[in-house]
């Protein structure tokens, strides 16, 4: 049975700010418009977000899985029936786990939140506007992100990784410097995560092979061997590569 301990807006809003991170099954509700994903720690049930296209910020964790969340309580009411996390990123751990397949019903006053662009790949929110590009100037590192144990950068990073390419072949940079890094996370119940040995490597690595292969030149990969340390709060910005490019003279 999940245990109800915030039930009104005032006890939510004393609660906001909280940081979660913990690891488990992720947990399917069926609604009448997209599915939602929740998880349960501590005996308190969390929403995590709604099936949506892959350009969403929040990508959907696997069932037969278990997933690392790491989110900060968000003031206001339950979402789906969960205590909402946001900002929030989950990382999907690889080991299989059979016992990670709970689907809840459909149930009246449940509802999903509304999307702010329809769920599926083809739908688009009609009369979009882009959002306004950064103008770059000068030497500019550029972010790419990653879930945990993962050296494939998550999609919001092909922005970034588009933005450098463009940059350094504007600009014709004197130097491009790839720098990989991997991390460890706190969890709440004071465990700490340390990500796999060569990893930052690899994460280093494959970013300047994908930047020589478009036409970057000058491109070095360097790496942080030691896994960053962990606070609880920033975990997920740790997990990164940078690209920091620098103009010639």
């Amino acid at each position: 049975m999940l245990r109800v301990c915030c039930t009104g807006l005032v006890l939510c809003a004393l609660a906001a700010a909280q940081q979660r991170s913990f690891v488990a099954c992720p947990i399917v509700r069926d609604t009448k418009t997209v599915p939602c994903f929740l998880a349960e720690y501590d005996g308190e049930l969390y929403y995590l977000g709604i099936q949506q296209d892959i350009t969403n910020d929040f990508h959907p964790p696997q069932l037969k899985h278990e997933v690392l969340v790491e989110g900060t309580i968000a003031a206001g009411p339950r979402v789906c029936g969960g205590i909402p996390l946001k900002p929030v990123a989950t990382s999907v751990m690889k080991e299989v786990n059979l016992a990670c397949n709970m689907l809840l019903p459909q149930e009246p006053g449940i509802d999903a939140p509304p999307a702010p662009r329809g769920a599926g790949p083809s739908s688009r929110r009609p009369q979009a506007a882009p959002a306004p590009r950064e103008s770059f100037t000068g030497a500019h590192e550029f972010t790419l992100l990653y879930e945990f144990n993962d050296d494939r950068p998550d999609f919001a990073a092909t922005q970034a990784l588009n933005d450098s390419v463009a940059y350094a072949k504007r600009i014709t940079a004197k130097s491009v410097k790839v720098k990989g890094y991997r991390a460890t996370t706190l969890l709440s119940n004071g465990e700490r995560l340390v990500e796999k040995t060569g990893l930052a490597e690899k994460r280093a690595q494959a970013t300047a092979t994908l930047l020589r292969g478009v036409g970057v030149s000058d491109v070095i990969a360097e790496w942080e061997s030691e896994a960053a340390a962990a606070d609880g709060k920033t975990d997920p910005s740790r997990r990164r590569v940078t690209i920091l490019v620098s103009p010639g003279k």
